[in-house]
């Protein structure tokens, strides 16, 4: 038995037909846009009492840490951890640790000045230290390739691209997201 890929359209015989069709596609196509609205308002809303509630915790928290590390260093370290960097406390490690390495420009250094200074080096391995981002700049493509006065791009271009644009169906409903969230936030 084959496969049908999907129901058919129904399409429409007479204008007034289409008319109605395109009446009703707006009207779904304004209800999505008030689903997406709604939920997106109300993510926001549980978002910020999220944030409230986190930054109540994080205040909450923040003397405990203070106080810990202060401990810590006064005589927590050789109390608990006997020349190690951590120890077990009350269900929680705690201790010194090493961050990541980082580089660190020094005071008034920028980062294109290390790079101009690496460049200038007569050093073998100072290429090692640099790299450099290749990318296809499409839009440039894109304009060399329907300029009418460079048809060497479009030549250029033949064996290993092509640029292509396509006619496709649309419907603007002209749904303006500001008045919907107005009506949201009216209702």
């Amino acid at each position: 038995m084959p496969r049908r890929k999907s129901v058919a359209a129904p399409a429409p015989t007479s204008t007034a037909e289409a008319a109605l069709m395109a009446a009703e596609y707006v009207q779904i196509e304004r209800e999505k846009a008030l689903e997406r609205l709604a939920a997106a308002a109300e993510i926001d809303r549980i978002a910020g009492q999220r944030d409230q509630r986190l930054a109540e915790l994080e205040a909450e928290a923040k003397p405990l840490f203070a106080g810990l590390k202060a401990w810590w260093e006064a005589n927590g370290k050789e109390e608990l951890a006997k020349g190690r960097r951590s120890a077990e406390l009350a269900g929680a490690k705690i201790g010194i640790r090493l961050t990541p390495p980082a580089v660190k420009l020094k005071r008034g250094v920028k980062i294109g000045d290390v790079v101009a200074f690496l460049q200038g080096l007569r050093w073998h391995r100072a290429k090692d230290f640099l790299r450099t981002k290749v990318d296809l700049d499409r839009q440039a493509v894109i304009k060399a390739v329907f300029a009418d006065a460079d048809a060497e791009a479009g030549a250029t271009f033949a064996r290993v691209l092509s640029v292509e644009q396509t006619d496709e169906f649309f419907i603007d409903t002209g749904l303006d997201e500001d008045e919907l969230k107005k009506e949201i936030a009216a209702s």
